[in-house]
């Protein structure tokens, strides 16, 4: 397989797990819920990820013409991106750790031989 072709795949795979967290809402609540509470054990506030209603339109493409969304986004203030990343780095986190423990808590048939797996 090629470079290419494993990005498009990598793609389609982004978006069939993007429609299965938005097309469950308790699993999309469960996400978002799991990103404040690990955002809050770090001890950031809440405040500190919540991102200005305008600031979200632009940072997601939200109505605009995506002509329009480079000159936009760069009159984002620093600190919106710096809240948009940091909610980010958590969602990615809580996805991180709950794959990992679904690997590790249901015997795929290739950790059957798995040393470091747990039995």
């Amino acid at each position: 397989m090629e470079k290419q072709e494993l990005d498009k795949r990598l793609s389609k795979l982004g978006g069939l797990i993007w429609d299965a967290i938005h097309g469950d809402g308790a699993v999309t609540d469960l996400l978002f819920e799991l990103a404040d509470e690990k955002l809050s054990l770090d001890k950031v506030a809440a405040e500190d990820t919540r991102l200005d209603p305008n600031a979200s339109d632009v940072i997601m493409g939200m109505e605009h013409d995506p002509e329009d969304l480079f000159r936009l986004r760069q009159e984002v203030p620093s600190h919106e991106w710096l809240k948009y990343a940091l909610f980010n780095f958590a969602l990615d986190w809580v996805m991180d750790q709950a794959l990992m423990r679904m690997r590790l808590e249901r015997k795929w048939p290739f950790q059957e031989n798995d040393p470091f797996s747990k039995t």
